[in-house]
C-alpha cells in the first residue's frame, strides 16, 4: 500500500493524476474534496466543469497555504473528489457556512455572468480535502449530483 501511495504522489508531482491503489479504505478516513453543485442552475458541461475546477483548485491552494492537511497525502490518494447536489443558493451558502464553522477549508464560487449566466451567480462551493467524519451532519447527508434527464 505504501508503495502505491508513493507512486501516486510521484505521478501527481509529474503532472499525471493516477490512483493505482488496489485497496481503497471502506471507512470514512480517506481525504476527499466535496464539491457542492446547485441543482437549480442549468449549466453546460463546459461551464459545470470550469466552476467545479475553480472550487477544487482553490481548496487545494488554500490547503497548501494554510497547511491544515498535508497536500502530499491528498495527492498520494489520487485526489478523490465527490460532487454532491445542493438545491439552491441558500442551501449552498448554508453548507459552506456549516463547514467553515468546523474550521474546514471552504470555497464559494461566483460566476462573473459574462457567458451563460446573465448576472453574477454563486454556482458552486467546496470543502476539503478532509475526511467525511469531519463534515457537519447536514453536509454528510448530501447525495451525489446527478445530471437531470432531458425532458
Amino acid at each position: 500500500m505504501q508503495q502505491d501511495l508513493e507512486h501516486n504522489l510521484q505521478s501527481a508531482l509529474n503532472g499525471f493524476v493516477v490512483d493505482c491503489r488496489e485497496e481503497i479504505p471502506k471507512d470514512d478516513s480517506e481525504l476527499k474534496i466535496w464539491i457542492f453543485a446547485r441543482k437549480d442552475l442549468t449549466l453546460s458541461l463546459g461551464k459545470f466543469g470550469a466552476q467545479s475546477a475553480h472550487a477544487a483548485g482553490t481548496c487545494m491552494v488554500l490547503t497548501d497555504r494554510g497547511n491544515s492537511v498535508d497536500v502530499n497525502d491528498y495527492l498520494a490518494l489520487g485526489q478523490p473528489k465527490i460532487v454532491v447536489g445542493i438545491d439552491d443558493e441558500a442551501e449552498l451558502v448554508k453548507a459552506v457556512e456549516l463547514c467553515r464553522a468546523e474550521m474546514l477549508v471552504t470555497v464559494l464560487v461566483q460566476d462573473a455572468g459574462r457567458t451563460e449566466l446573465g448576472e453574477k451567480t454563486l454556482t458552486m462551493g467546496a470543502v476539503g480535502p478532509c475526511r467525511r467524519n469531519d463534515l457537519p451532519k447536514p453536509v454528510k447527508r448530501l447525495r451525489t449530483f446527478k445530471v437531470p434527464e432531458p425532458a
